[in-house]
């Protein structure tokens, strides 16, 4: 457009952008109000259709008396600059966005060496907000002993341009502080200016731990090779090739490290087992075995021979390859005499083992014989107990328990015709207790005498058990025992009853619990009978235990079976007896 055409019009006359337009005028506007220089930068497109931008300055030009009289606009094409801008922007856009996904922390300086940037790593890892981190506020996360150092090697790398290089310590956000290995390299301009710095620091806290237990593991390991003087320790490639040779092997084959090392393995064996092909045969076994046994004659490096006890073993890589072998062998040249001479006195006493042997097969028939009497006599023992008991029983329900009914009954009529009232109630509280009395006796007559076995089998027999003991405050019990379970032997259930009224018995006298469960159950040729309860459980003594327990466990014996008391796992004991079931 030329000058004519453009002097006296405003920017809506001159086709502006109306958006664009406005602003302008605004602008100018500002300058007259406040006689300040105003600048702006704005899109537009050319007429071939690219996209470019001008950059608006407009500034007043003041008269005499200091008042702005006018505006001076003037306008430049900063296409190339604006552009350049705005890669620089996409590009530092970019490194920030990666900067954000790696692992690492990263971390930039200006030319100063103030940081003054964070990637989100280091917040996530400090815990520190920007104002926080920014500056030198970043060396406060720094372990204290490793501070000193790492500031030193950076003000130097700083000063002379140079890349920086260390390992410090940084602290967590939870006070944790984890191993790093930080670099901070300058970036420099066309003419070799450092412009910024670029720094990232890499989590190397489990290799740090990886490396400080490799080395104990290695010095372990040659404490512990170094320290067994009895002991041959030596490695060979897989070309069956002396790779290492400790002190031990030193001392037990006479060869130093430096004979022995890049000699071959069969340095220490005798030439017979070398012309039979042991030496390949024992590496062929270990390849495929992962070890040999190495027991035979071997060298001496003064040519005298001696017994080996060892084994060789296949050593792989972390790849599981193998990659070589090591050998451990000792002097038994002493256990192997010692072993002739046990193998000798071994067979003299098998030959005397055999003549002895006819002896003790007659002895071991008359000792069977025995046993078996003892048994018998054993179970005829247990009968007689429990007639016994079953007369006591009787005696106690049908004398004592009569007789001590006709005595409450004489005292009732006694209080009846008592002249002296005190004298009558003397009777009556007689008679009561009387009358208690009877009800022990008869619970005695019951313990003595359990009529309800012999009516009703051992089923009923424990449930007038259970019975019996819920009918005690605080105590119940439970029985359990399918109906599939018969008893055909009088003896075996009579027992399992006694074992189970005394385990009953100890549980409500001794345990402290308030829940007894009697449990019976068929397992092939085999019942099992188990009493628990919920209370403190069974502690046996060390020298002794109760007459109960020796009871259960002797009635248990006499029929064959197995008796033991364990703890419950929620608390309490079990007291289970397995006895066999003939057919």
């Amino acid at each position: 457009m030329k000058l004519e055409e453009a002097v006296g019009k405003n920017f809506y006359e001159l086709k502006y952008e109306p958006q664009l337009a406005a602003r302008l005028h605004e602008q100018i506007e500002h300058v007259f109000k406040t006689g300040e220089l105003v600048t702006d930068e704005t899109p537009y497109i050319n007429p071939e259709g690219k996209e470019g931008f001008y950059e608006y300055i407009f500034s007043p030009l003041r008269g005499s008396n200091g008042e702005v009289q006018s505006v001076v606009g003037s306008t430049h094409v900063i296409t190339e600059r604006k552009l350049a801008e705005l890669a620089l922007r996409e590009s530092e856009d970019r490194m920030r966005k990666l900067a954000d996904a790696i692992p690492q922390l990263v971390w930039t300086n200006n030319t100063e060496g103030t940081a003054n940037y964070f990637n989100r790593r280091w917040y996530e890892y400090t815990g520190l907000s920007y104002d926080e981190s920014r500056g030198p506020g970043w060396e406060a996360v720094i372990h204290p002993e490793d501070a000193g150092a790492s500031k030193q090697r950076w003000q130097h790398a700083f000063e002379k341009g140079e890349v920086f290089d260390a390992e410090f310590r940084l602290r967590r956000h939870n006070g944790e502080y984890r191993w790093f290995i930080a670099r901070n390299v300058p970036m420099l301009d066309t003419d070799g200016r450092v412009v910024s710095w670029f720094g990232s620091a890499t989590d190397i806290h489990d290799l740090k731990e990886a490396e400080a237990a490799q080395r104990e593991s290695e010095e372990r390991f040659r404490l512990l090779v170094q320290g067994a003087k009895d002991y041959a320790m030596f490695l060979l490639n897989l070309d069956n090739h002396i790779t290492y040779w400790s002190n031990g092997a030193e001392r037990v084959f006479g060869w130093s490290a430096e004979e022995a090392v890049g000699q071959t393995g069969d340095l220490i064996f005798v030439a017979e087992d070398k012309a039979k092909g042991a030496v390949q045969r024992e590496i062929e076994i270990a390849l495929n075995e992962g070890r040999a046994p190495d027991r035979r004659w071997h060298l001496r490096k003064d040519e005298g021979r001696f017994w080996v006890d060892g084994v060789m073993m296949r050593l792989d890589d972390p790849n599981g390859e193998p990659r070589g072998f090591a050998k451990i062998a000792r002097d038994a040249t002493e256990q192997r005499r010692a072993e002739e001479e046990l193998r000798h006195a071994r067979d003299q006493l098998e030959q005397r083992v055999l003549e002895r042997t006819a002896d003790l097969m007659a002895t071991n028939n008359e000792l069977e014989r025995t046993m078996h009497q003892r048994e018998l006599l054993e179970r005829e023992l247990l009968e007689i107990s429990e007639r016994e008991r079953r007369r006591i029983g009787q005696d106690l329900h049908d004398v004592v328990c009569q007789e001590l009914t006709a005595t409450a009954l004489f005292l009732k009529s006694a209080s009846k015709t008592a002249v002296d009232p005190t004298a009558g109630k003397t009777l009556d509280e007689a008679a009561e207790i009387v009358n208690r009395n009877v009800a022990i006796a008869r619970d005695l007559a019951l313990g003595f005498q359990p009529t309800v076995l012999a009516s009703g089998g051992l089923a009923a027999a424990l449930r007038s058990l259970c019975k019996e003991a819920s009918g005690r405050p605080g105590i119940h019990c439970t029985l359990k025992m399918p109906r599939a379970v018969r008893m055909r032997d009088e003896t075996i259930a009579l027992n399992l009853f006694r074992i189970a009224q005394e385990a009953m018995r100890n549980a409500i006298s001794h345990s402290g619990g308030d829940e007894i469960i009697i449990c019976v159950e068929r397992e092939r040729e085999l019942i099992r009978l188990v009493v628990e309860d919920n209370g403190k459980g069974y502690r046996p003594r060390k020298r002794s235990k109760g007459l109960g327990v020796h009871i259960m466990e002797y009635r248990t014996n006499v029929l064959g079976g197995r008796f033991g008391i364990v703890p419950r796992p929620k608390g309490g004991a079990r007291v289970v007896c397995e006895v066999p079931i003939k057919k």
